[in-house]
């Protein structure tokens, strides 16, 4: 490497995780070309701290004999840049990496370049292997130009490569379910991960639910929009080696903060062989919760669905609607009325009436199990004119779903088998433990009889409501070799 001269460079480099050498290369390769400089200009090369461990930038530095300087979101993100992005920022903790990095390592006195530093703004490659990595180039001011050892910029990185980056302990990332929010309905796991957490993230007002566990400890409270700033936060201060409680209400895999970490996380990197560590702990989702309070309406086949189209297009969420509607489950709708989504609950009514007789009962529970909690029971006619909000989780029963003495319930069915007017006994045709005689061997024997007779097979999927396909391919599939199927599996 030659000595610096007075077009001593720094080259500030992001890149996706495990990037090749040869896509770092070409892109630095442009990068220099495109300002007329030679690889023997460069003195330095810089990135963030979550590229610490990259094979490809360690590579280069060691190909041409430069320092690499490894900076902390935290001391990127106040950089001014020409390009700052949203979403760099949303998944690092910074708006810029390649032009942050190179203005501070070109700076001095543990201030950064000022932007005019900046020879060539971000230049981004994407190679053969489908990674990206960016390149921007900042010019060191004469001042640091005779012999200046690496050691000049200590103050201003984290350690670098012979002094590692991460820290004597790793952290970790609690993904925690607090369930419906009261004390009583979290898990003494959840309430334990909160306690032994250094830093607690979440959203305000589950924040408020878990307050008594806080003391001493460092608290951060984001709005309901900022998810991924959540995630991207936890993953610093893992990084940092802090314990991380990032506390979800209900199931953080339900509509929670796993999904988003996790995200975040493969965007950075991670694998779960990373020092950092994750653990999910499960809590009760507002199904449940709300569920308990009204009775029993979950007891046969149930989803969930989001009516928020902040992420998920309105006619996705229409189609989902339409297809659980017509295939008659019990739904819990989520997120189902804001102060500017009302129409949405109206569309999902619309939606069902297609499929669902007007009376179908409906329960409507808001803020399950603390203490504004409210109850409703309505019918599916009527359920769009009820006090609905962010906080209410609506469920929806299907065609056996029944109201009594101020409980709903969904059958699971005994009654189709079994005379419960006579002692449990199998009613007349149907066997105990065996399949229904409408099960599957029993209707695909009508089936096949039905189009015996002659009944043509789009007469059947309509009858049935399922697709001519499907009823073609049951109607060439042997009875016998079912039965025989099914019954080697009862005996297993």
């Amino acid at each position: 490497m030659s000595q610096p001269t007075a077009s001593a460079l720094v080259l500030g480099l992001g890149c996706d995780r495990g990037t090749a050498f040869a896509t770092l290369q070409e892109a630095v390769s442009q990068a220099l070309h495109q300002i007329g400089a030679q690889v023997g200009d460069v003195v330095a090369l810089a990135s963030i701290d979550l590229k610490a461990d990259e094979p490809c930038l360690h590579a280069l530095a060691q190909q041409w004999g430069c320092p690499v300087y490894f900076y902390p979101a935290a001391v990127l993100a106040p950089v001014p840049v020409p390009n700052p992005s949203a979403t760099v920022l949303r998944y690092t903790g910074t708006p810029s990496v390649s032009e942050a990095a190179a203005l501070l390592a070109a700076g001095t006195a543990g201030q950064p370049a000022p932007i005019h530093a900046l020879l060539l703004e971000k230049h981004k490659w994407r190679g053969a292997d489908g990674k990206n990595a960016t390149v921007s180039i900042a010019r060191l001011p004469p001042s640091m130009l005779p012999s200046m050892p690496p050691e000049s910029h200590s103050s201003m990185t984290t350690p670098t490569q012979e002094t590692t980056t991460a820290p004597t302990t790793a952290g970790k990332i609690m993904l925690v379910g607090i369930g419906p929010g009261s004390a009583a309905h979290m898990t003494a796991r959840a309430r334990q991960a909160i306690i032994e957490a250094d830093t607690v993230i979440g959203y305000v007002t589950y924040i408020k639910l878990v307050a008594d566990l806080l003391d001493g400890k460092e608290v951060i409270r984001k709005s309901m929009t900022e998810e991924l700033d959540r995630a991207v936060t936890a993953l610093e201060a893992a990084r940092q080696g802090k314990k991380v409680a990032l506390i979800s209400s209900g199931d953080a895999g339900v509509y929670g903060m796993a999904g988003p970490t996790y995200e975040v996380l493969f965007q950075a990197g991670w694998t779960p062989d990373d020092p950092v560590q994750v653990e999910i702990i499960p809590g009760a989702s507002a199904l449940n919760s709300c569920a308990a309070l009204v009775g029993a309406p979950l007891t046969h086949d149930f989803c969930a669905i989001s009516l928020s189209d902040l992420l998920t297009p309105w006619p996705t969420i229409a189609r989902r609607l339409d297809a659980v509607a017509m295939a008659d489950f019990v739904v819990a709708l989520y997120n189902p009325k804001s102060g500017r989504r009302t129409r949405q609950i109206v569309e999902a009514q619309r939606l069902f009436l297609r499929h669902r007789r007007p009376d179908t009962p409906v329960a409507i529970v808001k803020s399950a199990y603390r203490r504004r909690e409210s109850i409703i029971f309505t019918t599916l006619d009527q359920m769009a004119e009820a006090d609905i909000g962010m906080l209410s989780t609506v469920l929806i029963g299907n065609s056996n779903t029944v109201v009594r003495h101020g409980l709903m319930v969904t059958p699971r069915g005994y009654a189709n088998k079994y005379d419960l007017e006579q002692n449990g006994e199998t009613r007349e045709g149907e066997k105990r433990g065996r399949s229904l005689s409408t099960g599957l061997l029993g209707w695909l024997e009508t089936l096949q009889a039905q189009y015996a007779e002659g009944t043509d097979i789009e007469t059947l999927a309509q009858q049935y409501r399922l697709p001519a396909d499907y009823i073609r391919a049951t109607l060439l599939e042997p009875i016998s070799e079912l039965a025989s199927t099914n019954s080697a599996e009862e005996e297993a």
